[in-house]
């Protein structure tokens, strides 16, 4: 419709400029028809506006969410390799993209305008038409040139914008480190972010240096257009002052066309860098939805038990890590220490335990039924794990009742040395996490309690405990969820409490290498 009405427009503003300078006067009916068009263009695109703004936020929100819900999906393998600093890079290209709807309308809009004024001008003077067509074509070939060189600047601009957010994350969430030592201050802000924010600087400012003369080359390049139409055509091909008006009035009608087309040029490259950073994310982030039967996760389970298990973090590489299990058993009711040295494989094995790494090779049974590994996966939604780098969350996601009418929870509170720590607000639905590490590993304890899941994996749980407390997690605490029928897997350092355990196993360089039980040590 706007396309249409543009046309509409040039057509009546040369019959009215033609007409005057026939001393007719201006056509009183065609004035009328202009104004209706006029009048009809403007309701037909304030309508379409508002369509297009509803367009740019579906899209916003479709991509957004595509987003988070690939990221929610993911193996935890595939999200380690991708990082942080991509899938906000993602999140914001989203936003990019959210503008293609309109920049994709105003495109078709100014070719359709374009097509129809060329006609008109073929219309006029075939010649003449051919003349300026051509012209138009080479310019905007130059300008098509110059723009792939902005391109890959603008690709270095934002990998920069990739490692800069990265260098923002370790400055955030390393602040304490940070900030009591000068020269890591210095070093990360003069070599890393400094360099970083400087080398994204000059390469802005060289893109746009070179958009603004791009820009220029196309502005200017009109006003050479038009002395050509009036200085040049009429003296070469013979036209009269009717015909150079109607070139005169039909350029000037195709200056905002041509800006559409020229402004989509950068555009577009930016809707390809995000379109291409999107597809990265996909393929990095890919969930195998083949269809599988589904086993609903079991609340209760006897024993289970890995056989023959191999997870290698490289396969291709010779000498990378690998964990190697023959056979591990966790019982019900039973209180399972994990012990060994550092990369020993036993943070790999909590991975694998709780359905995080997928392993190369063997087999999972669950009661003595062996499960498949995507079934298994679901069944890990029968544990609650604290991790050794536990992150604690502010949103009760859990849903817990966290009223003084939930009895375990008061009674955990207490036993747990919390009182008047854990200070919920029912309005927000939000926790107090302004705890000490120690407090927090405590918190994170309780509300996997709170869980009610037949299996507690607890990652390290006592290596920021103060020594009254790290004795009451081993001497109490443990066999208080051991009798409440759960299965614990505690990984620890601790010696003086292995005899807590009913079974221990020892790992090195991915091995099981010893076992135990009975509170018998080994020597």
């Amino acid at each position: 419709m706007s396309s249409l009405n543009n046309i509409g427009v040039l057509i009546f503003v040369n019959r009215a400029v033609n007409s005057m300078s026939g001393q007719a006067g201006p056509d009183l009916r065609s004035g009328l028809f202009y104004f209706g068009l006029i009048i009809c263009s403007y309701i037909v695109s304030a309508y379409f506006q508002r369509y297009m703004v509803d367009l740019t936020n579906e899209i916003t929100y479709g991509v957004e969410m595509s987003v988070i819900e690939k990221v929610r999906a993911a193996p935890y393998e595939a999200f380690e390799k991708l990082g942080y600093e991509k899938i906000y890079s993602a999140i914001s290209d989203a936003r990019v993209l959210s503008r293609m709807p309109t920049v994709f309308i105003n495109l078709v809009n100014a070719f359709v305008t374009l097509v129809c004024t060329l006609i008109y001008l073929l219309y006029t003077s075939l010649q003449s038409g051919v003349a300026l067509f051509c012209m138009m074509v080479l310019l905007l070939a130059i300008y098509v040139y110059r723009d792939r060189k902005i391109a890959k600047d603008l690709e270095k601009v934002r990998d920069l914008q990739d490692v800069y957010y990265s260098y923002l994350r370790e400055l955030l969430h390393g602040f304490r480190q940070i900030r009591i030592s000068a020269k890591r201050s210095d070093t990360l802000f003069t070599r890393f972010i400094y360099n970083n924010r400087g080398k994204s600087k000059s390469l802005n400012v060289k893109a746009s240096r070179s958009y603004a003369v791009n820009e220029l080359s196309g502005v200017y390049s009109w006003y050479v257009l038009l002395g050509i139409i009036i200085f040049v055509l009429p003296a070469l091909l013979k036209l009269n002052a009717m015909q150079v008006t109607g070139f005169i009035t039909a350029v000037l009608f195709m200056i905002s066309p041509l800006s559409q087309i020229i402004i989509f040029l950068p555009s577009y490259t930016m809707f390809r860098i995000a379109l291409d950073r999107i597809n990265k994310i996909d393929s990095l982030l890919h969930v195998d939805n083949a269809t599988r039967p589904f086993n609903p996760p079991v609340r209760q389970f006897e024993s289970i038990r890995f056989e023959n298990i191999v997870y290698a973090y490289d396969p291709t590489v010779t000498r990378s890590f690998q964990l190697d299990i023959k056979e591990l058993v966790i019982r019900k009711e039973e209180l399972l220490f994990i012990i060994g040295g550092n990369g020993s494989g036993k943070t790999t094995f909590i991975n694998l335990l709780t359905g995080l790494y997928k392993p190369q090779q063997g087999k999972v049974f669950i009661d003595d039924h062996e499960v498949a590994w995507e079934d298994y996966c679901h069944f890990v939604n029968n544990m609650a794990v604290v991790f050794t780098n536990q992150y604690l969350f502010k949103e009760n996601y859990d849903e817990h009742d966290l009223s003084s009418a939930n009895a375990l929870l008061e009674e955990l509170t207490t036993r747990f040395n919390l009182q008047g720590l854990l200070k919920p607000d029912f309005v927000k639905g939000t926790l107090n996490t302004d705890l000490s590490r120690g407090q927090q590993k405590r918190l994170a304890l309780l509300l996997a309690m709170l869980e009610d899941t037949p299996l507690i994996v607890l990652d390290e749980w006592a290596a920021e405990q103060d020594t009254v407390n790290k004795q009451l997690f081993y001497t109490e605490w443990l066999e208080m969820i051991r009798k409440m029928g759960k299965a614990v897997v505690v990984v620890s350092h601790d010696e003086e409490y292995y005899q807590c355990a009913d079974r221990v196993m020892k790992f090195r360089s991915g091995n099981i290498i010893n076992e135990w039980q009975n509170n018998k040590v080994a020597t």
